[in-house]
């Protein structure tokens, strides 16, 4: 039995609708998080110090996204896109959650979950980010050989 998710999968998922799916559901979890609008009745210092975490947070999450975008610029298993898209969209919701100030420590475990959820995944699809990071290495050999670097 192999360790990598997708790796017995039939055909991968395309790499376009991999792409689509991601984007979706991350909007859609952004979008649901910061819905409500009540800062919970919080003190404007303590507002302040969990809003900008919430900003930090999101820097977080659109980094993990932005990996998992260009690891989809691949073929992927199903398994393996079906999972980067949830872990992904778990940790897209967390900002939201927190800046609400209503939903602090569930926000807290969306982004943590969803960064834990990546990194497994990401562990067991190895086979396919070798193949992603060795490509992308051999493209810029070739670019520095062509230009005599």
């Amino acid at each position: 039995m192999s360790t990598t998710i997708g790796a017995r999968a039939a055909p991968g998922l395309r790499v376009g609708g991999g792409r689509l799916a991601l984007a979706g559901a991350v909007a859609a979890a952004g979008v649901l998080g910061f819905l409500g609008g009540d800062d919970g009745g919080a003190g404007s210092d303590l507002l302040v110090l969990m809003r900008f975490m919430a900003v930090v947070k999101a820097a977080m999450a659109l980094g993990a996204v932005a990996l998992v975008w260009w690891r989809m610029g691949a073929p992927v298993g199903r398994g393996a896109a079906a999972a980067y898209v949830v872990a992904a969209a778990v940790m897209a919701v967390g900002p939201g959650l927190i800046w609400d100030m209503r939903h602090i420590a569930l926000g807290a475990v969306a982004v943590h979950g969803g960064l834990s959820a990546l990194l497994v995944v990401g562990w067991l699809d190895r086979a396919g980010w070798n193949g992603v990071v060795g490509e992308a290495v051999a493209r810029r050999r070739m670019r520095l050989v062509r230009s005599g670097h």
